[in-house]
């Protein structure tokens, strides 16, 4: 197999909690605590779980937005994490971010045309006719007309200003965009417009995405493979169509019972599993299994150890005591 694009190793992103006179850390706010993926050339991977679970926070750090406590992140080959600000900056052009939400991502001031040129600007990237006809080219991709590009956020809409977002964001001829939520701030009608969109740009221009959305029924029908995150740790990994065909992880299930069924009798027929008491806190986190204090199958391992990822089919990798217990070490 091939080396992949984007290869996180136990990566870990911790905030501290200050307190006392002179401000010291008492805690820890342990938003991403020791995550491993990684992401093929070409590949779709979809990052899930509840709000508050560190999707977003892994995101960043992958894209040095967010300082990691520890781990490391490599891309191409390349390690970035303890790499020099200019190896960085280089590798910005490779790896670009698509954010939630359109109207907050675009400067109000700016014309489009303007904001789609920037990061050219800021990278020395050709001269100013070069900058304006890789605008025009860019507005044309994305399924925008070049004259919009004289015009100012304000005139367009929800769906045509993420479709401009998108346009700056490959305005470097990025490998990898990490995609944050980049339609649950639109209407229904024009979500799946944008989904088709980044899908045919990924054929074109063959980019690999990480997709993080609380959205499953979104992934199910976006990305190759997926992720679930609970508490700033992976629960499972694998194909889309085998984890959503048969969840190992009991909250992966209980995420995706909550998903419309196409079929209407299948639908009428299953059963919902409604998980008691809420996300714990990041700050305080169970001990053993993070999933322990709502796990409906908690046996007592899961109160004394955290569970490693292991292997439970091909590309597949789940953490459950119960259900993917570990391997017993040898001798």
């Amino acid at each position: 197999m091939s080396a992949p694009l984007l290869s996180v190793r136990d990566l870990k992103v911790h905030f501290p909690i200050r307190g006392g006179p002179l401000g010291k850390p008492v805690g820890w706010v342990k938003a991403v605590d020791g995550v491993d993926l990684d992401i093929a050339r070409g590949e779709s991977l979809a990052l899930v779980g509840e709000s508050g679970c560190g999707k977003s926070t892994l995101g960043a750090a992958i894209l040095g937005m967010q300082k990691p406590t520890g781990g490391t992140v490599s891309f191409d080959g390349k390690e970035i994490v303890h790499g020099d600000a200019g190896a960085r900056r280089s590798l910005s052009r490779d790896m670009q971010i698509v954010f939630q939400d359109p109207v907050s991502a675009l400067n109000p001031k700016l014309t489009i045309g303007e904001s789609i040129a920037e990061p050219l600007a800021i990278h020395g990237v050709g001269s100013a006719r070069e900058r304006r006809e890789r605008v025009t080219e860019l507005l044309s991709l994305v399924g925008l007309h070049p004259q919009h590009a004289k015009r100012k956020p304000n005139a367009f809409s929800g769906g045509q200003r993420q479709r401009i977002v998108i346009a700056r964001a490959l305005a470097l001829n990025p490998e990898l965009l990490i995609l944050d939520e980049p339609v649950s701030a639109l209407d229904v009608s024009i979500r799946s417009q944008i989904l088709n969109l980044l899908l045919d740009l990924q054929k074109r221009l063959g980019l690999s995405y990480l997709f993080i959305s609380h959205d499953l029924s979104v992934v199910r029908h976006f990305a190759d493979r997926v992720a679930v995150m609970y508490l700033g740790h992976l629960v499972e990994t694998g194909r889309t169509e085998d984890v959503f065909a048969r969840p190992v992880h009991p909250y992966t299930e209980a995420l995706l019972s909550a998903v419309p069924l196409p079929d209407p009798a299948a639908q009428r027929s299953r059963q919902r599993i409604v998980l008691k008491g809420d996300l714990p806190s990041p700050a305080n986190p169970p001990a053993g299994c993070k999933f322990v204090t709502r796990c409906p199958l908690a046996e007592p391992v899961c109160r004394e150890s955290h569970p490693p990822l292991v292997p439970v089919g091909e590309g597949w990798r789940a953490a459950c005591h119960v259900r993917a217990p570990a391997a017993a070490p040898s001798g």
